[in-house]
């Protein structure tokens, strides 16, 4: 809640009241029939109160009358000496029988001095002697007030004002006793009602624009001090031009008609902090003020996402050594968190939360906002303990009297859906996917429930059925932002880029400043990027028949191919170019291979084709290849291929130095199951120039074992096996083969923050090949690795692994490095 001024309308209202109270009383008749003594007293009634007071303090206490006595407290009242009027009451006149207007007037003085018990106790005195005095009723109503008995007084205030609807005077009383009650909104239809009767006034006017003002209506209140100049003083026009603000301030946190209107409340709140400050930060009385009003435009600053700048100034005011309000911290921690900062949001959220004045309703949200900082400064652990805590602390129902199973709890609903959020960006998707599906079954129409269902499908692979699931929560609010977000990310997933650029023009058109319209937009950008592909490899064999210089690959081999992608063309269609070289040691000699290729690729929902031609020199002229790639998907788990090679790149370099060359094509089938569960055959058959006929399958499969934010663990799995129609070729060429390897991966995330990640990945494998004529042999596989990601752009890698083997019954060792980069640009 924004900090409000408090002006001292209470003294106020006391002066006016008083003023009304002793507007009614009378001089007691004289006690002395003394032309002296009555002239004294009429020079008191006109304002000279010193000559009778001089006179009355030097009478013998015990020679006074009663009506000496309440002469001397009226006069001493007059001339504003409450302390001689409670002295001589309570000396000499608390057993006297002293007149009305005199109890009155003591009645008053304690109240006046705050001492609301005696003050009571002499208004019932009073009234014990005229008990329909309506000034007494009055009196007391405010007193009781003042004393804590609100609801008595209340209800004394509103006999009065029915049995005289029209006195502006009783409805003032009324108002305020409502007020000390907490009825703020009574007490100003009170107010008002006194405004409409006797508005001319400028005490009641006055009274009407406190009201208002405390009613949290600054706005109104200032239009009629404007119609009525001098009715404010400067203090309270001041207060109530920082209320007004601080009003703007919450109204710009409120939805808009439209996008367009969403910064023209912050746009005026700031404007009036402006002013404010510039006005009033000379004035050192306004100090207090001006703090408050610069901790309260923070929050205009963070409605006009106008973040960077709140920052500064919040660390501005903490140099100064001022504290902010735990609504104000709120702020701060949230622009910290916009402009990707989460280590300084989250301390504050959590002060937020410890806060003594934290409020049980902003405990979700406060609780979110950590979970979302520390997720961001990739403390998932910390996160997940967050969210789960809150789920756990959250009621299912709210107890509502009169209904014995209570109320469905949002709160409880928004607790739930965080914590099985968690296990999406926690690295435990089954149980995301499991308590999200529940929650949905309970509320089908949340729409929050849903646009986090979808980003669970797509985290698992599945954008057909994030796609379906946002299509049904598009009936129910076709223009949500975070909706069409959604939709964007699964449209880029699925390869619609019409709907994708679609969706992101109209986000950033109607919320450029939201971070995940600015997400959405950025990876739109990157994919109309060009791309650069380069990948290298060398290697070193040990062993094996041929002295060490390799059966498969060669020794000392080394290979380097760099590919260049146009941005895309007409959406679908992007051209792409590259040139490659190998090179490789064999017992027969060395084999050098540097070919071109050229080519076109079109990627549509559900497919992905690619044709190509090429230019091969190896030794032996230069010949000319070609190559036709595609790859479709069924559904979220089935996708088929195949690709067709004339003069195949996939020719071992051995036999092209022996001037053969391949043609054939490959054929494969994939099952993906979810993010970890994977299997694909692949059919390769080849005809080499020689006459050999080839054919290859190879089936692989991967099954995710253990999965943190930091770590996962894969059991894969390779099988293999070839055939071959020729033999005695000059390139490895087995009659027929078999292989079976498991492997054990671990890919570790040494860093990670935002679009930047860095990791580490492991391999282990062990197991056995076979080859015709050839006894079985054993195969180890050890392999380390490291990647790295930069800002959407820049992926890089390398690997090392080193892989022992038989061929032809000779065991051969293999040393291999390999390094990989995309970069768009």
């Amino acid at each position: 809640m924004l900090q409000h001024s408090h002006p001292p309308t209470d003294s106020r209202l006391r002066l006016f009241i008083r003023a009304a109270l002793c507007s009614q009383l009378l001089l007691p008749a004289l006690a002395l029939a003394d032309p002296a003594y009555d002239s004294l007293i009429h020079q008191a009634r006109t304002g000279n109160y010193a000559p009778a007071l001089n006179l009355l303090r030097q009478l013998p206490a015990e020679r006074q009358t009663p009506g000496q006595i309440s002469d001397h407290l009226l006069i001493a009242s007059w001339a504003h000496q409450d302390a001689e009027v409670l002295k001589v009451y309570e000396a000499q006149g608390r057993n006297r029988n002293l007149t009305t207007q005199a109890l009155a007037t003591v009645a008053r003085t304690y109240r006046n001095q705050q001492r609301w018990e005696p003050a009571i106790a002499v208004y019932r005195q009073a009234l014990v002697r005229e008990p329909n005095n309506a000034d007494l009723q009055l009196g007391l109503a405010l007193t009781l007030a003042d004393g804590g008995q609100a609801a008595e007084a209340v209800q004394r205030a509103r006999a009065l004002v029915t049995a005289k609807p029209d006195d502006a005077d009783r409805r003032m009383a009324l108002g305020y006793a409502l007020t000390r009650a907490g009825s703020t909104f009574d007490a100003l239809f009170e107010f008002d009602q006194a405004f409409i009767r006797a508005g001319n006034k400028p005490d009641v006017a006055r009274e009407y624009v406190v009201a208002l003002q405390r009613a949290r209506m600054p706005e109104p209140a200032l239009r009629l001090a404007a119609q009525r100049p001098g009715l404010l003083d400067p203090v309270t026009q001041r207060h109530l031009e920082g209320d007004l603000a601080a009003e703007r301030v919450r109204l710009a946190e409120f939805a808009s008609r439209t996008e367009k209107e969403r910064y023209v409340i912050a746009d005026r709140a700031l404007k009036d902090y402006n002013q404010l400050l510039a006005t009033w930060t000379p004035d050192a009385s306004a100090h207090d003020d001006v703090v408050r009003w610069r901790i309260d435009r923070l929050g205009a600053l963070k409605a006009r996402a106008r973040t960077a700048e709140l920052i500064y100034d919040y660390e501005t005011l903490k140099s100064e050594g001022v504290q902010l309000p735990t609504y104000a911290l709120r702020w701060v921690a949230a622009a910290y968190l916009d402009q990707r900062q989460p280590e300084k949001a989250a301390p504050l959220y959590r002060q937020a939360l410890a806060a003594p004045d934290a409020e049980g309703s902003d405990r979700v949200e406060d609780s979110t906002a950590l979970f979302y900082a520390l997720l961001e400064n990739d403390q998932v652990s910390e996160a997940r303990e967050v969210a789960d805590k809150l789920a756990s602390s959250q009621p299912a129902r709210v107890e509502l009297k009169g209904l014995p199973i209570g109320n469905p709890n949002d709160a409880w609903m928004d607790a739930q859906q965080l914590a099985a959020q968690a296990g999406t960006y926690g690295a435990d998707l089954p149980s995301s996917e499991k308590g999200l599906e529940a929650l949905v079954q309970k509320a089908p129409g949340n729409v929050g429930l849903r646009l986090a269902q979808a980003d669970m499908y797509r985290a698992r692979d599945w954008p057909r059925r994030a796609e379906s699931s946002l299509k049904e929560t598009e009936s129910q609010a076709p223009r949500d932002i975070g909706l069409e977000v959604s939709q964007g990310h699964t449209a880029l997933d699925l390869q619609e880029w019409r709907q994708l650029d679609a969706l992101t023009d109209d986000v950033v058109a109607r919320a450029p400043d939201n971070r995940q319209v600015q997400r959405l937009s950025r990876l739109r950008d990157v994919h109309d990027m060009a791309e650069l592909r380069v990948e290298a490899y060398t290697g070193k064999s040990y062993g094996g028949g041929s002295s060490g210089a390799g059966a498969v690959a060669g020794s000392r081999d080394f290979g380097i191919e760099t590919l260049l992608y146009s941005p895309p063309i007409d959406e679908d269609w992007r051209v792409f170019g590259g040139v490659g070289y190998a090179t490789a040691d064999f017992q027969e000699g060395t084999g050098q291979h540097r070919w071109q290729r050229l080519g076109v690729e079109r990627r549509t929902r559900d497919m992905t084709l690619e044709a190509e031609v090429s230019n091969h020199s190896y030794g032996f002229g230069s010949k000319q290849g070609a190559r036709i790639a595609v790859a479709r998907d069924i559904d979220d788990h089935w996708q088929y291929g195949g690709s067709l090679d004339y003069l195949s790149a996939s020719t071992p370099l051995r036999a092209l130095n022996a001037d053969i060359t391949a043609n054939g094509g490959s054929g494969f089938i994939r099952w993906r199951a979810n993010e970890s569960r994977e299997w694909k055959l692949a059919l390769s058959p080849s005809h080499f120039s020689d006459g050999n006929n080839r054919v290859e399958a190879l089936l692989t499969g991967r099954e995710g074992i253990y999965s943190t934010p930091k770590v996962q663990v894969d059991l894969g799995l390779e099988v293999g096996t070839s055939r071959n129609s020729k033999e005695d070729t000059p390139y490895f060429n087995p009659r027929s083969d078999f292989s079976v390897l498991p492997t054990v991966n671990v890919n570790h995330v040494l860093y990670h923050r935002y679009e930047t990640q860095w990791s580490q990945q492991f391999q282990v494998g062990a197991g056995t090949y076979s080859q015709r004529d050839y006894s079985t042999g054993g195969v180890g596989l050890i392999g380390y690795g490291q990647r790295f990601r930069w800002n959407d752009v820049l992926e890089t890698g390398a690997n090392l692994s080193w892989i022992s083997r038989p061929y032809d019954g000779e065991r051969e060792s293999d040393l291999r490095l390999i390094v990989d980069l995309t970069y768009r640009f």
